[in-house]
């Protein structure tokens, strides 16, 4: 009978227990939600972010926390925000959670007010709702509740939401890391980049971004004979240009398997199917005309194929302005995205290659990256393990992998600063367009909370080394089990 009657007060307050977990995932949910409409509705966009205005509303929030805050403000309604929970344990390096206050752009095509958070069918829509709005109301929303609900962190957690990442980051991260460095020092960062891949081949794909490509821009130019329009002469400038331009469409680079891709590929392969395995293994282990070969039928796939290859995209086109005159001049920017481990000299020589001197084209990088490019994350290190470890809690049998990200963004400037760096995401349909920098960029409900959830066990294991909340559906004692006597 007393055994009996223990049994029932452990399931009474076990039941208990598991309540207030679950009603503080929905107050931390709640509050997070509440920071990504507010931030949606403050106008951050390019090429005049005033991020000063998030600035604000964020430390109006952490002042009613009692958080300590700092602002830097490197030009007129410019600003950066640092604020930092304090460790208990000196010799551990801090963790860093950085996001962007700046988005780009509000392009005329959309069909909402961008600057407003519009909430339909589960979904969040407005500018900045995953670049990276939604990154800097969790990070937020998170330090907040540890303030209130949890005891100190082992290591310092910082958290940082900067100016300019959409244009450089000169008024943001790079500036920081200039002026200010010495006084943040953080030896682990969590940043966007990655994401989570919903059934891929049979098992959810945990993409931790461990590496940027390099960011390169090449002017391509072609001369002609300026003159009025009416009057074709045969020497078009804009012709001239289309024709480099689809020659240079027409190049295919090489495939390149870096170290950071082969472990990326090595993951997948287990996934396959017998021709999938078959083409898997011919990348990691062929000969170099196999793995090539390999190479480009895994890049029939958009997203594999930026694993692989430096990418090429016209973005910019130039010539008259004038509807009645023919230019004698006619550009595009080709914009580059190359892997850690290519040559941009080598790269351009190659596009110079495929043109003749009589055709007249020239070509000049006017961005090069900066060389040499920091090394990509191995997965070896203890920010890893803890990302692994809570998303089996998140999604059981899923695959977490260091990957490539396809753009550039402030993690190339972190790892330069040897911190050891990874971008996490939202979940991601590979069969669905990504609204991030498009017009009604939008988050859905449950994806933004299982990136809160995400975030948050990734901290609690790093910077706590326990469990503040349970992520897993919590157990429950049976009348079956044995409890101690007492």
């Amino acid at each position: 009978m007393i055994k009996h009657f223990l049994v029932c007060c452990f399931c009474i307050v076990a039941a208990l227990t598991s309540a207030a977990e679950e009603d503080s995932w929905q107050k931390l949910q709640k509050t997070a939600k509440k920071h990504l409409v507010q931030l949606i509705g403050i106008d951050t966009s390019s090429p005049n972010p005033e991020e000063i205005k998030a600035a604000r509303y964020i430390y109006k929030d952490l002042n009613k926390h009692k958080i300590d805050w700092d602002i830097y403000i490197p030009a007129p309604n410019r600003a950066n925000l640092v604020a930092r929970l304090k460790g208990t344990d000196s010799t551990q390096k801090p963790l860093l959670l950085i996001s962007h206050l700046d988005t780009v752009a509000a392009g005329s095509d959309w069909t909402l007010n961008p600057f407003k958070a519009t909430q339909k069918n589960g979904n969040i829509y407005g500018l900045g709702a995953t670049d990276a709005k939604n990154y800097t109301a969790i990070y937020l929303a998170l330090l907040t509740w540890l303030k209130d609900n949890a005891p100190a962190p082992q290591r310092d957690i910082i958290f940082m939401a900067t100016s300019g990442e959409e244009t450089g980051s000169h008024t943001g991260l790079l500036w920081l890391t200039d002026e200010k460095w010495a006084t943040l020092n953080p030896g682990y960062a969590l940043n966007e980049g990655g994401g989570i891949i919903r059934d891929l081949q049979g098992a959810d794909i945990v993409f931790a971004e461990a590496a940027t490509k390099m960011y390169m821009d090449i002017k391509v130019t072609a001369y002609g004979t300026a003159g009025h329009s009416s009057i074709p002469d045969g020497e078009s400038a804009v012709y001239s240009l289309s024709q480099a331009l689809a020659k240079i469409a027409a190049y295919n680079p090489p495939s390149q398997l870096t170290p950071t891709a082969k472990v990326f590929f090595q993951a997948l392969e287990p996934l396959q199917d017998t021709d999938g395995k078959t083409t898997l293994h011919l990348l990691l282990e062929g000969t170099p005309q196999e793995q090539q070969a390999a190479g480009e039928v895994i890049s029939l796939d958009p997203f594999f194929q930026t694993q692989l290859k430096d990418t090429l995209n016209p973005t910019v086109l130039a010539a008259s302005h004038d509807t009645s005159a023919t230019s004698g001049e006619a550009s595009a920017i080709i914009n580059v995205r190359l892997l850690p481990d290519s040559n941009p000299d080598k790269l351009l020589e190659n596009l110079q290659q495929l043109f003749t001197p009589e055709e007249g084209i020239v070509l000049e990088i006017l961005e090069r990256p900066q060389l040499p490019f920091p090394r990509p994350m191995d997965g070896t290190d203890p920010l890893f393990a803890s990302i692994k470890t809570t998303a089996q809690k998140l999604w059981p049998g899923s695959i977490t992998v260091p990957g490539i990200s396809p753009a550039s963004g402030d993690n190339e400037f972190l790892r330069r600063k040897g911190v050891i760096t990874y971008g996490l995401g939202p979940e991601m349909d590979p069969t669905v367009q990504n609204t991030t920098h498009a017009a009604n960029e939008f988050i859905s409900e449950h994806d933004f909370f299982n990136q809160l959830k995400f975030v948050a066990g990734i901290v609690f294991d790093f910077a706590y080394q326990r469990d503040l909340l349970p992520l897993t559906v919590p157990t429950t004692v049976t009348p079956t089990q044995e409890e101690p006597k007492k």
